[in-house]
């Protein structure tokens, strides 16, 4: 597994964070790093992968990845990510207290807060005006001047994402609403049969719109979709348990294990049975 060091991408000794913008994003495979990553969705969607456990993520989500965990990334909809990466050893020459806010952020624990589209399309293209500020202070002296400017925008950028984060039933245009509640059940109902008729009455929908979202959200019809990330929730379930392959059929939706095994074959080129050999 290949594991990112922190001198290939911190500017110089100096500095505590730096900043990555990833557009169309396909593929990233697992990985580990020295530092710690805050990770902000501005367009497309994808799955994340960490430590194993997969989540759907769309524009807007935003996450903490810690120095400890292992992740990886499958794009599904030209996935773009912005990565504030952070050495905790480190100190920032202006910011204080950073701890206290990324645990309010993202919570105390792995990964129990993946914001589910928090940010809006005006907050994403904020938080995408920020990172370019950032990259655009190229100085080639990193004084006191180019620490205070940039640090400040990182301020803000976290800002954005607390208010973001602290939000509560703020009014919503109708379509945001609506895209929020159909990205909840593409997230949570995985597992289950969708009826999407019912589906579209529930988002206030026309279900040829609701196809339409899906497609456009997620890259692929919703059927392709359901599939995939059930695919996705086997293959966690045969790394992080010692259930059978005819459990995790049980667990994941699948008729029976047979129908697993297809699948899961065409997907990842190999059957379900050898998933924990090549994890080992």
């Amino acid at each position: 597994m290949k594991i990112l060091r922190s001198n290939e991408f911190f500017l110089s000794e100096q500095h505590a964070f730096c900043l990555f913008i990833l557009n169309n994003q396909q593929m990233e495979e697992v990985h580990g790093h020295e530092f710690d990553e805050l990770v902000i969705v501005v367009a497309g969607s994808g799955f994340h992968i960490i430590n194993d456990s997969v989540e759907f993520i769309y524009q807007g989500d935003f996450f903490f990845v810690t120095f400890n965990d292992t992740h990886s990334y499958l794009s599904t909809n030209h996935l773009s990510v912005i990565n504030l990466l952070i050495r905790r050893e480190r100190n920032f020459q202006y910011i204080t207290n950073l701890d206290v806010l990324l645990r309010y952020l993202c919570g105390d624990s792995r990964q129990d807060k993946v914001h589910a589209a928090c940010l809006s399309t005006e907050e994403v293209a904020q938080i995408v005006a920020y990172s370019n500020a950032i990259n655009a202070r190229n100085d080639d002296d990193y004084d006191a001047l180019y620490f205070f400017a940039t640090e400040s925008i990182v301020m803000m950028m976290i800002n954005q994402l607390c208010q973001s984060a602290a939000r509560k039933n703020l009014l919503e245009k109708v379509e945001d609403a609506r895209r929020k509640k159909l990205i909840h059940s593409l997230k949570h109902n995985y597992l289950q049969h969708i009826n999407w008729s019912e589906l579209s009455e529930e988002c206030g929908i026309a279900k040829r719109t609701l196809f339409r979202f899906i497609k456009e959200i997620t890259g692929y019809t919703p059927v392709r979709f359901q599939l995939l990330f059930r695919l996705l929730k086997a293959q966690e379930l045969l790394r992080t348990t010692d259930k059978s392959v005819k459990e995790v059929a049980a667990s994941c939706g699948f008729q029976n294990a047979t129908r697993l095994t297809e699948s899961y074959k065409r997907q990842f080129s190999y059957p379900p049975s050898q998933e924990r050999n090549r994890q080992r």
